[in-house]
């Protein structure tokens, strides 16, 4: 379980997040949702440990991240929205490196490496955009984590490999795993997720079940997609 409670950080320019809550339970799939800037990546890297939050309560299965870092990340996994990875190394060093640091069998990274269409030899900076993106992905899920943190999991992923980390991450999710995964684009996500959440401007505007989400779509006679821009018109409001 990935619980957030009132989490609180903010730069020195007095943007970042306030007051967010939210849970993930064993099993479910949480989509957190929102534009570029609205507070989807400082949620995760608090979360994490790489950015000092003012205020917070957090825990993953009980640990608190923050205080007990080294064990808390023995049973998550973290994908960053910007992954720095040496370009000089194949995605197979890398992943050997990964599984001996973790002491797990590198058997799991080849299995999904084969899913993902991924050429372990080839060194990063011979890698598509794309290609990187599949060898962070691995490196994220190799030790079979508890818990996923992912921030835009699709980024350079075509449509036949967004379905195929979908797929995987449904796999996760049948087995236990408290999956939170951020997006700008609901269509990405809604045949996914259990449930969303919606940021604005560090805040958190809504947090509901997807099926509850689609309930209120219908009722307003719109698209999922238009009802999640509908969030950022100015003139509605969903008190």
């Amino acid at each position: 379980m990935i619980s957030i409670d009132n989490l609180t950080m903010l730069y020195q320019n007095g943007k970042g997040v306030k007051n967010i809550s939210i849970s993930i339970q064993d099993g479910e799939t949480k989509a957190l949702l929102g534009p570029n800037g609205s507070g989807k990546t400082t949620t995760m890297r608090s979360f994490m440990g790489f950015l000092k939050c003012s205020y917070g309560i957090l825990s993953v299965n009980k640990i608190d991240p923050i205080s007990n870092p080294v064990e808390a990340k023995k049973i998550i996994g973290f994908l960053p929205g910007d992954s720095r990875l040496p370009d000089n190394l194949s995605s197979e060093t890398l992943f050997k490196f990964a599984a001996n640091a973790r002491n797990v069998k590198l058997d799991y990274a080849l299995e999904l490496s084969t899913n993902f269409d991924l050429d372990i030899k080839q060194t990063l900076k011979k890698l598509s955009k794309g290609n990187k993106q599949k060898t962070a992905i691995i490196l994220s899920l190799l030790h079979k984590p508890k818990a996923l943190i992912l921030d835009e999991p699709t980024s350079g992923l075509d449509p036949f490999h967004q379905r195929t980390l979908f797929q995987i991450l449904n796999d996760f999710a049948n087995n236990g795993t408290s999956i939170l995964l951020s997006s700008h684009i609901i269509s990405e996500v809604e045949k996914t997720v259990d449930s969303l959440a919606v940021m604005k401007e560090g805040e958190k505007i809504y947090d509901e079940s997807l099926e509850g989400f689609k309930k209120m779509a219908e009722q307003n006679n719109t698209s999922a997609e238009n009802q999640f821009f509908d969030f950022f018109d100015k003139e509605k409001s969903f008190d």
